[in-house]
């Protein structure tokens, strides 16, 4: 009987260990929110959202309540989307991309007043991503149409900065600033990952590590971790991809699969630490925390080690007990 209490025990003191249990934010769509793209603000405290259904931005906070930040028609058009969204934390600023047609906004983090918006070269182009290099404060935006990169000056200032022909015909989907003077960037159909020197526009396809296959299978949001490694969405699955020699090479160093009928919209890093991405569901829209297969197993495999510790400290008491009894049973004798 004490045996099994004590077994209750310990699995309830190590259940976090053993539960898949994450962190997941549900909140309520309506017609002006329909998320498409992904952010966190360090300084707020809360996700941002660009909404597919027009030139709106809101905020999602860890309780789920949503807060309109920002609508800007004048900036896009009264149809238009804001399809991709980048905070810069030094300057306190919010890089918004938008289709239809397609420009580049940026906009202040504390009244939201629009900084500058101005239209990209190609009118029809959808943004597939955009990043921000955080020395300079230019950004950078990806088109989804076509292999193209624009460079995007303080002053709103728009230059073509790659047309490489390793891009081929295929559009480009999800692009950080590495801060090393590159770019990485995901292609939307082929799953191949480019780096691209954010100076001069230079591209190299990142080759995968032991194979002749794409790192990813039609990966099209992507977010960079602090130690570098690039987290890439897919339709179903969410990657974990690490390079050892400065994106020469890379490999997939862990996956996170979604639930049946959920998609991957968007991804994001929060607090520098923990990986989030934005799905879409038949219950509608949540943002949730990645749970790493490897490390889900590494949680598992500490909590029965606790489970067993917590077994050897017990029937060690139990010894010990045993002898201290009998013991003093022969003293009475």
């Amino acid at each position: 009987m004490m045996m099994s209490k004590l077994v209750f025990a310990l699995v309830f003191l190590v259940y976090p260990f053993l539960s898949s249990a994450r962190h997941v934010i549900t909140f309520r769509s309506s017609t002006s929110l329909q998320p498409s793209s992904l952010a966190w603000d360090p300084i707020a405290q809360h996700f941002v959202v660009g909404s597919i259904s027009g030139p709106t931005i809101h905020a999602i906070s860890d309780a789920g309540v949503v807060e309109h930040l920002l609508s800007d028609p004048s900036a896009t058009g009264a149809d238009g989307s804001a399809t991709s969204v980048a905070i810069d934390p030094i300057r306190r600023r919010l890089i918004v991309g938008f289709s239809n047609p397609g420009s580049i906004a940026a906009y202040d983090l504390k009244f939201y007043e629009r900084i500058f918006a101005v239209p990209l070269p190609e009118m029809d182009t959808i943004p597939g991503g955009v990043a921000v290099d955080l020395r300079s404060g230019e950004a950078f935006v990806s088109s989804t149409k076509r292999g193209v990169v624009w460079k995007v000056g303080l002053d709103g200032a728009v230059t073509v900065i790659s047309e490489s022909k390793i891009f081929g015909d295929q559009g480009l989907g999800g692009v950080v600033h590495v801060g090393r003077g590159y770019l990485l960037i995901v292609q939307m159909e082929m799953g191949k990952i480019f780096k691209v020197d954010s100076d001069d526009g230079a591209a190299k396809e990142v080759l995968s590590s032991g194979s002749s296959k794409p790192l990813v299978s039609a990966g099209h949001a992507v977010a960079l971790h602090p130690d570098l490694s690039l987290v890439v969405a897919t339709n179903r699955s969410v990657f974990l991809v690490k390079s050892d020699d400065s994106w020469a090479q890379a490999a997939v160093h862990d996956k996170s699969d979604l639930e049946d009928g959920s998609t991957a919209v968007a991804v994001a890093i929060r607090e520098g630490k923990k990986a989030y991405v934005l799905v879409k569901s038949q219950e509608g829209y949540r943002i949730e925390e990645v749970a790493w297969e490897k490390e889900s197993e590494g949680d598992m495999v500490w909590g029965l080690v606790l489970i067993g510790l917590g077994l050897a400290y017990f029937m060690f008491w139990r010894f010990q007990m045993g002898k201290l009894v009998g013991n003093m049973n022969k003293k009475h004798a």
